[in-house]
C-alpha cells in the first residue's frame, strides 16, 4: 500500500499555517495588525467558502443598485464582489480545481459590469504573441488625444482585473492609459495552461508595448512599465530586455539579488502557489529554475529612469537586495523606503494610508515627459512623521 507525502519539505508546516489563520484573521503578510478574512475563517480551506458568500451577497446588492437606477452604488458594489470573488479564487484548495475556475468566472462577470458602468472608457483585449495570446485591460484615458501609457505588470498570482482600479486609477487621473495583463501564470492564462518560467514574462512585456505603440492615441515615445510585488521582478527584467520602455516603476518589492525569501522564509502557501503557476510539482525541479530568480545579468541593462519602492523591514524582499540592485543600476534612478513597513506598502503610515501609487504615477508622468535630469540620482528614506517624500 502506498502513502501519499507532501510534494514540499515545507508542507508539514500546513497546521502552524492555520494556526496563525485563525488567531491573526490574516492569510499572509502576519506582521500586519487587522484581520483579512471573514471571521468565521479558521483554517485555509474554508478561507474561499467565505469570501465567495460576501462576494455573492456583493454582486446580488451591485445588480439591485443597477436595476434602482443607482450606478454610483452598483460600480462600487460589482468592484467589491470582484475583488472578493478574485480573492477567494486565490484561496482554494486544491490550488487548482474547477472551482477555482468557477470563482474566478464570476470575478471576470463582475468586472465586466464594473467596466460597462466606468466613467472612462475600458477595453479587454488579446495581445499577439509567441507563448499565445495575453489577455489585457486597456484603460483608455482619451479615445481622440495622443497620451503617455504604462503597462502594468500584477504581482505573482494577481490578475489584471484587480489593479488599476477604474474607480481611483491614478494613472487615468494624470492623463495616462494603462494596459494591465495577466502575464504567464497568472489569471487566464494560467486557466489555458500557460505556465511562467524565468523569463516569459519579458515576451508578454514586449507584445504589450507593441499593442500600445501601434495605437493612433498612443506616444510610442511615452510608453513606460510598472509593476507590483512580483511584478516589480518582471517589469525590471523586461525594461533591461526592452530599451524602448521609456520609464519603469515598481511597489511592494519583488528585487531579488541574493535572497529568494519569499519561498524559503515565508508561508508555504507563496511556493505551493507559484509551483502551481510553473506547472510543476517537483520541488527540485523548481528550486532549479529559482536559482535564475536573480536580477544581477539584468540591472546594467536597464537604461531608462527607474523607480524602487520598498518597506524597510520587508521579509519576502530584503532591503539588502534592494539597495544593492539599487547601487548597480546606470540610469537616471530614485528610490523610496517607508519606515518600519513590510510587503505590502500599498497605503503606508508614512503617507497617512493615501495611496503609494499615486505618488509612483506622479512620478511616471514626470519622467516619461522627460523631466528627470539625465544623471538623477535619490534614495528617500520616508519617516513614519511623513518626512522624505519631497524635496522641502
Amino acid at each position: 500500500m502506498s502513502i501519499n507525502k507532501p510534494v514540499r519539505a515545507r508542507d508539514g508546516q500546513q497546521w502552524i499555517y492555520d494556526y496563525l489563520m485563525r488567531t491573526t484573521g490574516r492569510a499572509i503578510h502576519f506582521e500586519i495588525d487587522g484581520r483579512q478574512l471573514p471571521s468565521p475563517v479558521k483554517s485555509i480551506k474554508m478561507a474561499a467558502k467565505y469570501l465567495s458568500k460576501k462576494a455573492e451577497k456583493a454582486e446580488k446588492l451591485a445588480s439591485l443598485s443597477k436595476s434602482n437606477d443607482d450606478l454610483i452604488s452598483a460600480r462600487i458594489l460589482y468592484r467589491k464582489a470582484s475583488e472578493m470573488f478574485r480573492e477567494a479564487q486565490h484561496f482554494t484548495v486544491p490550488i487548482i480545481s474547477d472551482y477555482r475556475w468557477g470563482l474566478y468566472e464570476k470575478c471576470l462577470s463582475c468586472t465586466e459590469e464594473l467596466h460597462k458602468l466606468s466613467e472612462y472608457k475600458i477595453k479587454k483585449v488579446y495581445l499577439e504573441s509567441e507563448i499565445g495570446p495575453i489577455p489585457a485591460l486597456w484603460h483608455i484615458f482619451d479615445a481622440e488625444v495622443e497620451a503617455p501609457a504604462v503597462v502594468f505588470i500584477p504581482g505573482m498570482d494577481n490578475t489584471k482585473e484587480n489593479y488599476p482600479n477604474p474607480l481611483e486609477n491614478e494613472f487615468y487621473m494624470r492623463g495616462m492609459h494603462v494596459l494591465a495583463i495577466d502575464g504567464p501564470g497568472q489569471g487566464e492564462m494560467l486557466r489555458e495552461g500557460v505556465y511562467v518560467t524565468q523569463d516569459n514574462h519579458i515576451i508578454a512585456a514586449k507584445a504589450a508595448y507593441e499593442f500600445l505603440a501601434k495605437q493612433k492615441t498612443v506616444d510610442e515615445k511615452k510608453i513606460g512599465i510598472c509593476g507590483r510585488s512580483f511584478g516589480t521582478f518582471w517589469s525590471m527584467r523586461a525594461a533591461a530586455a526592452e530599451p524602448r520602455f521609456a520609464a519603469l516603476a515598481g511597489a511592494v518589492a519583488c528585487y531579488f539579488w541574493d535572497n529568494l525569501t519569499i519561498f524559503d522564509e515565508a508561508p508555504i502557501r507563496f511556493k505551493q502557489i507559484f509551483m502551481e503557476m510553473a506547472g510543476t510539482h517537483s520541488e527540485e525541479q523548481f528550486d532549479l529554475m529559482c536559482q535564475d530568480f536573480s536580477l544581477k545579468p539584468d540591472v546594467d541593462k536597464i537604461s531608462c529612469p527607474t523607480l524602487m519602492a520598498t518597506g524597510e523591514f520587508d521579509p519576502l524582499s530584503p532591503i539588502e537586495d534592494a539597495d544593492a540592485i539599487f547601487s548597480k543600476l546606470n540610469a537616471p534612478k530614485e528610490m523610496w523606503v517607508f519606515e518600519d513597513e513590510f510587503h505590502p506598502i500599498r497605503t503606508p503610515e508614512a503617507l497617512s494610508g493615501h495611496s503609494v501609487f499615486h505618488y509612483i504615477a506622479h512620478w511616471m508622468r514626470k519622467a516619461l515627459d522627460g523631466k528627470l535630469p539625465s544623471k538623477y540620482e535619490k534614495r528617500r528614506y520616508i519617516s513614519k512623521n511623513g518626512d522624505g517624500m519631497f524635496d522641502i
